[in-house]
């Protein structure tokens, strides 16, 4: 005898709780992190492939010389252009 259609189980739809987390995101947040992820690493392996180490292994700079050049006060300003 054939089951009737009344009888036969529903399967069940996991609810968004017992999902695991990365499921429970949109897909366009899932992107987004992707994204985010790929350009820490990026930066990363930049840094580490050019500006890990000085340029010169000698070169070293007096961080007082630094200091007054970076914040030396400014020059005169410029006058302006049209004076009437």
């Amino acid at each position: 005898m054939h089951p009737s259609p009344e009888l036969t189980p529903v399967p069940a739809v996991p609810s968004r709780t017992s999902l695991p987390p990365w499921r429970r995101t949109s897909p366009l947040a899932r992107e987004i992190a992707v994204v985010l992820v790929v350009k820490a690493l990026v930066l990363a392996l930049l840094w580490f492939a050019f500006f890990r180490t000085p340029a010169a292994p000698g070169m070293a700079m007096d961080p007082q010389r630094v200091e007054r050049k970076v914040l030396a006060p400014a020059g005169h300003p410029e006058p302006p252009h049209a004076i009437r």
